[in-house]
């Protein structure tokens, strides 16, 4: 099975109540930034903060899994991508620096 980059919620999760937000305020926030939150009330999860850095990686790796998704489902994408997988297999490949070589002649 193919490891996955996406950030998942780690050992580092905090369960926080909301009577305790308050105490979250941005030092502590900046201090515990490797940190989940769970924010819950009485045991029921309401919301999850993380940072804003984990919150862009997510972004990344989702807008990268809709474009592989959206050039898989392209019939034009996808079976020029399995022609490249055959050229590889059968050997038709040069080399980046052979490929410069030729545009430089030309």
């Amino acid at each position: 099975m193919a490891t996955c980059t996406f950030p998942n919620i780690d050992p580092r999760i905090r369960h926080v109540g909301v009577s305790k937000l308050r105490d979250l305020n941005a030092t502590k926030l900046k201090e515990n930034e490797d940190d989940t939150f769970v924010i819950q009330e009485n045991d029921v999860p309401l919301s999850v903060l993380f940072s804003y850095k984990k919150y862009q990686e997510m972004r990344a790796e989702m807008n990268s899994l809709l474009s592989m998704i959206e050039m898989l489902t392209s019939d034009k994408e996808r079976n020029g991508l399995l022609e490249a997988f055959e050229d590889i297999r059968a050997g038709r490949i040069r080399t980046l620096a052979e490929i410069e070589k030729d545009l430089e002649k030309e």
